[in-house]
């Protein structure tokens, strides 16, 4: 793992010099305890820092893992995210150190609040409600960030952060269904959305896209032109895209200049029409994005 750290050190440190033209031993003097920081694997360094506040302020928003905001200077990040999704050498060597940090900010409690999650008896009547190619975004503790593709029979596929134990591989998209969700991580709001004129070809092109990617692991680097792996609104996001007339939906700059999808882009659509909320209103759309 030793050897992964360093290799992942040097990997991201040689794209970071290429994105700010400067050359490597100027970078690592001018920034010795960061450097030897990174080299060394240590949870503060440049790359876990990075993912870290990615995944807390977009994917892990109620998260309270005790830590101030951090300031993670990456000037050009954008270079960085375009030669991550466009080589997936350096995505195998950095992974396992992005995974490690999304796994211990996923692990940590929720900020509470007084709504109880949805219960067996109102999951059951969410069901009759839904359609396949049905869109469920929901969250809990005062969150609202996970996404989930209905195919009906009470089934949904979605991508999750999640390691069932320490010895399991690490766990992204799943097929389960709605009830097992449910009762196996607590859910206190949804919100339904729904393309209006599906085709069963629709329906069918996204339930084959989703299935042809269940096993893949969790996207923990946010990368949203690779298909290796998926973060859970990327996951929907693509699925959507296999339609004869697909809803727009359009990505935000984030931090860093990462490309990110999450549920207010797909919520701030114009194309999808709201089917079902529980403890959640869904803006009016077009407030985020021009169409």
């Amino acid at each position: 793992m030793t050897k992964v750290f360093a290799s992942l050190s040097a990997t991201l440190l040689l794209l970071t010099a290429c994105a700010q033209q400067t050359p490597m031993p100027l970078m690592a003097n001018q920034q010795p305890a960061q450097f030897q920081a990174q080299a060394s694997g240590d949870e503060n360094g440049l790359t876990v820092s990075l993912v870290r506040n990615l995944f807390k302020e977009n994917f892990a928003d109620d998260v309270d893992n005790g830590r101030p905001a951090e300031n993670v200077s990456l000037p050009r990040g954008g270079f960085i995210f375009e030669r991550l999704n466009n080589m997936d050498t350096f995505r195998k060597i950095i992974y396992p150190l992005s995974d490690r940090a999304v796994v211990r900010e996923f692990s940590k409690p929720g900020v509470a609040d007084n709504i109880p999650p949805i219960s067996p008896a109102e999951v059951q009547q969410l069901l009759t409600q839904l359609q396949p190619g049905d869109v469920l975004l929901c969250g809990n503790n005062n969150s609202f960030v996970h996404a989930a593709l209905y195919i009906g029979n009470g089934t949904i596929i979605h991508a999750l952060a999640t390691q069932p134990n320490p010895k399991e591989n690490y766990v992204g998209v799943v097929k389960e269904t709605l009830l097992n969700y449910t009762q196996r991580i607590n859910r206190d709001r949804f919100v339904v959305l729904r393309k209006p004129g599906l085709t069963s070809q629709d329906v069918q092109n996204m339930s084959q896209y989703a299935h042809q990617h269940i096993g893949k692991g969790y996207d923990s680097l946010f990368l949203l032109r690779t298909e290796d792996r998926f973060y859970c609104t990327e996951f929907v996001f693509q699925a959507l895209k296999r339609t004869s007339n697909p809803a727009r939906i359009f990505p935000h700059r984030a931090k860093y200049g990462w490309d990110l999808v999450t549920v207010e882009d797909i919520m701030d659509s114009p194309d999808l029409q709201t089917v079902w909320t529980y403890n959640r209103t869904r803006n009016q759309p077009g407030r985020i994005h021009r169409y």
